[in-house]
């Protein structure tokens, strides 16, 4: 692959408390003329890995994305991996190639590696170059989706039936049936499978979530058991991992109260590649790449710039070729469904919906406007409390409130959302000077840098400051 930046860092960088042994590198760049791929994938490894193990399969990633030049966010964990990489049609496939290799070497013949077979690689190809990620993160984490909750108390073996997308489409059909969307209620806002209930098919369901750990606490409420009580299940999200643990969770805490249990098998992804039409979905799906979200009609995604006024207007698409669109800006309400601008819930710290006009106008930055940038779960239950007034508790699960006021607050929020990443930007900030004490600072509460790594740029070397 060519090169328009030839900046490669040669360390591992600490990603706070969260992920203090992440391996961060920058990827080079695709040229203009080339077009980028994407394999997205995800494996539970069973029996789940020793810990020495899943470290080896981390060192084993850190080698293998630098020498295939990926970009992306690899999770990996004793339970196995999670994955969304980019580069180019032949690096991608070099990347899933190389993975199937890993682990055979001490096996004997004819014993399969832990990645060698039933892994469902999905490979998007001939995106433009902007859809490629700029750096690759591998991340070790405890869980590849964080629901907080052990593989004993909720068995991937006792998870839902996979179906593949034909076999769900008919099953949404039928009656007595309830879809419910495992993603959060930000990602439904802009598009869910609701097409099915206009034929009198499933009942779609959105558990109100802001992140994955809040679908325990929704699958417990006496109203949520009614709601779903005697029916027959079905769950999905946008690639199929994190129905997982949901759907094991929900058998585990329903038993025979309900019906048989499926999940989408590839999620929404694969759904919409087999339904060129769309099938039953509306709207564009949300995902964790460059792509930011795309529909039927958008396949290569909406994400980059929205283009301003000066620049040439593109001819206006017809009825046929514009895509419905489901969500809302969250100051003046107009339909809009781009996550642009990096702009977070007040009070709870999701990604909301503004509008290009709203974004001139900052009413996140004006006194007396800051309400208005709420999601909809926040307006819908009244939340009032900024984010930056939460404490986070139980390992960021839940949040509650630093004083005593009487107004309500949201009962978990983003680790990196709201108030929390405003503090978390000025630590940032004063972590790119140095601390005057050194190594032998030892205050446990000091801001300033400490420690330095190396990092290559062309044939010269210069100090870089690992947490800036």
């Amino acid at each position: 692959m060519s090169s328009s930046s030839s900046s490669t860092t040669t360390c591992s960088k600490s990603l706070g408390k969260w992920f203090p042994t992440a391996t961060v590198r920058k990827t080079i760049a695709l040229n203009p003329s080339e077009t980028c791929s994407l394999l997205l994938f995800y494996h539970y490894v069973r029996p789940s890995m020793s810990q020495a193990r899943a470290d080896h399969l981390k060192t084993f990633l850190d080698k293998m994305t630098a020498e295939t030049k990926v970009g992306g966010r690899l999770r990996c964990a004793q339970e196995g991996l999670n994955c969304t990489i980019s580069g180019t049609y032949s690096q991608v496939r070099d990347f899933s190639d190389r993975l199937k290799t890993w682990g055979t070497s001490s096996l004997p013949d004819g014993v399969k590696g832990p990645f060698e077979e039933g892994v469902d690689f999905k490979y998007v190809d001939s995106l433009p170059p902007s859809r490629a990620f700029k750096d690759v993160k591998v991340l070790p984490v405890t869980e590849l989706v964080f629901y907080g909750v052990s593989e004993s108390s909720a068995p991937l073996s006792n998870g839902g039936v996979h179906l593949q997308p034909k076999e769900y489409h008919e099953k949404m059909e039928e009656d007595n049936t309830v879809i419910i969307d495992v993603r959060n209620t930000y990602e439904a806002d802009i598009g869910k499978f609701n097409g099915q209930e206009k034929v009198g098919g499933a009942e779609y369901i959105d558990p109100k979530m802001r992140k994955s750990t809040d679908f325990k606490s929704w699958l417990s409420k006496e109203e949520t058991k009614e709601q779903i009580k005697g029916k027959q299940i079905l769950m999905y999200c946008t690639g199929g991992v994190r129905c997982e643990r949901a759907s094991a969770l929900l058998k585990n805490e329903m038993g025979d109260n309900v019906k048989d249990v499926y999940q989408l098998q590839g999620g929404i992804e694969k759904y919409i590649q087999e339904f060129p039409d769309g099938g039953h979905w509306r709207g564009k799906n949300f995902v964790f790449d460059k792509r930011e979200a795309f529909g039927v009609k958008s396949m290569e995604g909406v994400g980059g710039v929205v283009e301003g006024k000066k620049k040439k207007k593109k001819k206006k698409k017809t009825d046929e070729e514009e895509e419905e669109i489901l969500g809302n800006c969250c100051v003046c309400a107009q339909k809009w469904d781009r996550y642009i601008g990096k702009k977070k819930c007040y009070t709870c710290g999701v990604p909301v919906l503004m509008c290009d006009k709203c974004l001139t106008l900052k009413p996140d930055k004006t006194p007396g406007r800051k309400l208005e940038v709420r999601c909809t779960l926040c307006k819908e239950e009244g939340v009032e409390v900024p984010a930056a007034d939460l404490e986070l508790t139980a390992n960021g699960i839940g949040a509650v409130k630093k004083d005593s006021s009487q107004n309500a607050a949201a009962p978990s929020v983003l680790k990196w959302g709201g108030g929390q990443a405003k503090e978390k930007k000025e630590k940032r900030k004063m972590k790119r000077k140095m601390c005057k004490f050194g190594a032998e600072c030892t205050r446990t509460d000091c801001w300033f840098s400490h420690d330095t790594c190396k990092v290559t740029t062309g044939n010269s070397q210069k100090k870089f400051n690992v947490d800036s």
